[in-house]
């Protein structure tokens, strides 16, 4: 008798072998994909850590050479709330002036001096953080904005305008007497370490004395003080 194979079931697992080894190279593609995808972001998130680490080990280093301003109670007052400095003493204009000479400045010779010696230590500090970018690679691509700002004390004459100039010209004033003693914070060897930006903040800004209308303004007359603010400006901390 003669046998007869049956075709059509042959076909079948010829077909169903094809698409097994379709299927097969699909999932193998997939996975190739799914594993080069899954090791990218794996080096991608490994860079973010060392870059994060980096970062915080600069963060400790600046926190470091801005430790003695901080730890100053006598040139300088840090006010961690709002992360900024002050200088430790009283510095009074007379009303509506802005210059750091002997007429318009309250008790002229104990306030300059005091003047003096913040800028000198002020330009110790940062000196010392030149000197450690340049010795520290880990620092290549650290700088620092450097802010100097006036405050106005508001008084009887109710002139915001007038008042917020007056601050802005009361820094100015600050940097323009540093600058003449020899301290410049703009000076050619900062160059890529200092952005100098002079303010001035008026009736503004956090951290005011409370107005004393009974008392003569006695607290009010101190937010004529200067605001010195020290903030890093970190780059890519993986270049090199």
């Amino acid at each position: 008798m003669k046998i007869v194979k049956n075709k059509g079931h042959t076909f079948f697992w010829l077909s169903f072998s094809d698409l097994m080894t379709s299927l097969f190279f699909i999932m193998l593609v997939m996975y190739t994909l799914t594993y080069i995808n899954l090791r990218k972001k794996e080096i991608e998130l490994q860079n973010t850590v060392e870059d994060l680490k980096h970062k915080l080990e600069v963060y400790e280093l600046v926190e470091q050479n801005l430790k003695p301003l901080k730890q100053d109670t006598i040139l300088f007052r840090y006010e961690p709330k709002f992360k900024r400095f002050t200088l430790a003493f009283d510095v009074q204009f007379k009303v509506g002036l802005s210059e750091i000479d002997s007429e318009e400045l309250d008790n002229y010779d104990y306030t300059v001096n005091k003047i003096d010696q913040a800028g000198s230590q002020l330009k110790s500090i940062i000196d010392q953080l030149q000197k450690q970018k340049s010795d520290d690679p880990k620092m290549k691509n650290v700088s620092y904005l450097l802010i100097i700002s006036g405050y106005a004390s508001q008084l009887l004459v109710n002139d915001e305008k007038r008042d917020y100039k007056l601050s802005y010209q009361r820094a100015y004033s600050l940097w323009q007497h540093w600058k003449e003693i020899g301290i410049d914070f703009e000076d050619y060897k900062y160059d890529g370490l200092i952005d100098l930006q002079i303010s001035g903040n008026g009736w503004g800004g956090v951290g005011r004395y409370q107005r004393d209308v009974q008392n003569n303004f006695e607290n009010e007359k101190k937010n004529q003080r200067f605001i010195i603010q020290i903030i890093p400006k970190i780059g890519d901390t993986n270049a090199r």
